[in-house]
C-alpha cells in the first residue's frame, strides 16, 4: 500500500466518506417515501460526500504516491465511461453534482409540505 492510503488522516476520510455513501445509499432506496425533512437530510449528507470527495480527489492529484496517481487515472476513466468528455476537469464534474444537488434542495423546499 502507498504511503498516501497509510495515513490516519486519509483512512478517516475515507471511512467517513463510506458512512456517508452507506446513509446515502439507504436513503436513496426509500427516497419516495421519505417525509421531506428525512428528504432535506439526504440532500445535505449527499453534498456534504460530495464536497469531501472533491477535496479527497484534489489531495489524490496532488499526492506523488503512485497508488494515488493511479486511482486518479482510473476516476477519470470512470468519469469517462459515465458520460463525461475526456477534457472535462473531474473537479468540475463535482461542482456540476454540488450544483444539482443544490437545485433538489432549492426544489424539494419550495414544495409545500
Amino acid at each position: 500500500m502507498g504511503e498516501f492510503f497509510k495515513s490516519e488522516m486519509v483512512k478517516g476520510d475515507l471511512q467517513e466518506m463510506a458512512e456517508l455513501q452507506r446513509f446515502c445509499f439507504q436513503s436513496m432506496v426509500a427516497f419516495s417515501v421519505l417525509p421531506k425533512k428525512r428528504k432535506m437530510e439526504y440532500f445535505n449528507v449527499l453534498e456534504t460526500l460530495i464536497e469531501k470527495q472533491k477535496i479527497f480527489y484534489t489531495r489524490l492529484c496532488l499526492s506523488a504516491d503512485p497508488e494515488a496517481s493511479e486511482l486518479v487515472e482510473s476516476i477519470k476513466q470512470s468519469v469517462i465511461m459515465l458520460g463525461a468528455s475526456p477534457d472535462q476537469d473531474v473537479k468540475d464534474m463535482f461542482d456540476d453534482l454540488l450544483n444539482k444537488v443544490s437545485f433538489m434542495k432549492n426544489s424539494l423546499a419550495s414544495q409545500d409540505t
